[in-house]
């Protein structure tokens, strides 16, 4: 069978532009298709990525808005204050970002082809177009977000968190009352832990010159969520909203297929996304890396049974630390405000701001879990009386 392409990659998001410019780097025929005419927008994105980033793609200068070194962590009651000497984490613009990568893969090569997909056919390669017309590739690779219909079409199951977040001006005085301290404003985000919005947390991310993004998710509806935002805004701040968006988090579901004989999903489409903070970018960036090496073989050598290899290379390095992660998020769960109060005064009091500035690391959590476990904190943190529940979680004998 003749095809048009080796890959077509759908979704021309940073994953989808990322794992083309990898392909095409490796001297395969690569088109990317995108059904928006304008990348990047609207945001649906934090916007925040670890120090690792230059681990795993590049990072252009121009698109970071600031730099950060540590967190002020919330409840209702108490505030830690966590850090490291150097930055760990940059603020971007995620539009200018996404624009970034789609322009680097279409410089090396890539085809962008402005079209909605309607369907594909995993087995034979086709990739079928809104206006009637489809095009064939030997491979093709699902970078269609958190409503993958590819991901749909291939028999998995998405469930996902509305997330809501928010431009907001804030006054340096209410932020500096708010964290009670006057350290930088610029150099610290902030974490707040609420009953109402567990499994998920409140963020407040700063850009420059009084501008913070405020965000959340939860289980709650986008109103609800813009409610509680306002509410939260109006009780700690004098501010002006400037923007607002919304947007979706998949669940990482580890009975999901990334590969179904033609068809692979890497990114959102593929629920990559940490459990406990809803970050997903670094990990697809490096599922780019895994995936590309994969697929490549497999067109080399005439064999889509090569595919496997990338699900199975990705559950091998992922999975402890999705495990690790959805252990914490489910003994949050356990926690109501009086309960989360009394977690982050046992915190204090065993000095774990220090333990945590030393092992925190916003892609590597596990670090810190096995830390505590290590030294026997686990217990000497949680209420009493969900000790039992706890032990069941983290599989204490």
């Amino acid at each position: 069978m003749n095809f048009d392409y080796d890959v077509v990659i759908v979704g021309a998001g940073p994953v989808g532009s990322t794992i083309s410019y990898y392909l095409a780097q490796n001297g395969l025929n690569v088109a990317v298709v995108e059904k928006k005419k304008q990348i990047g927008y609207p945001l649906q994105c934090a916007g925040i990525l670890s120090k690792h980033i230059f681990e795993n793609n590049e990072l252009p200068e121009e698109v970071i808005l600031n730099s950060v070194k540590g967190a002020f962590l919330h409840t209702k009651n108490h505030i830690l204050n966590v850090e490291k000497q150097e930055n760990v984490a940059y603020v971007i613009d995620r539009s200018g970002y996404d624009q970034y990568l789609l322009n680097r893969a279409i410089e090396n090569g890539v085809k962008l082809i402005n079209h909605k997909v309607i369907d594909v056919n995993a087995e034979k390669g086709i990739t079928y177009f809104s206006n009637n017309e489809f095009i064939t590739s030997k491979i093709i690779v699902a970078c269609d977000g958190y409503n993958s219909k590819i991901s749909s079409i291939i028999g998995n199951a998405q469930q996902n968190f509305p997330a809501s977040q928010m431009l907001v001006s804030i006054d340096g005085e209410f932020m500096n009352s708010f964290r009670k301290s006057n350290k930088t404003l610029d150099d610290y985000v902030d974490t707040y832990l609420f009953e109402y919005i567990l499994p998920g947390f409140l963020w407040i991310i700063p850009l420059k010159n009084n501008q913070y993004r405020v965000g959340l998710f939860s289980n709650h509806s986008h109103k609800q969520q813009n409610e509680f935002l306002i509410n939260f805004l109006n009780e700690n701040f004098n501010y002006e909203i400037i923007e607002k968006y919304k947007g979706f988090i998949p669940i990482y579901n580890n009975k999901n297929k990334l590969v179904k004989n033609r068809v692979l999903l890497i990114g959102d489409a593929a629920s990559q996304v940490k459990p406990t903070s809803g970050g997903g970018l670094l990990i697809a960036f490096d599922s780019c890396k895994i995936a590309s090496k994969y697929i490549t073989e497999a067109i080399k050598k005439d064999n889509i049974k090569i595919l496997s290899g990338y699900q199975e290379e990705f559950i091998k390095k992922y999975s402890k630390e999705f495990n690790y992660q959805f252990k914490v998020q489910n003994t949050l769960n356990l926690l109501n405000d009086k309960d989360l109060d009394y977690l982050f005064e046992k915190l204090r009091e065993n000095e774990c701001e220090k333990i945590i500035s030393e092992y925190g690391d916003m892609d590597n959590q596990s670090k810190l879990v096995k830390e505590f476990i290590k030294r026997g904190l686990i217990f000497k943190i949680i209420p009493t009386f969900l000790f039992k529940k706890v032990a069941n979680i983290f599989g204490f004998r």
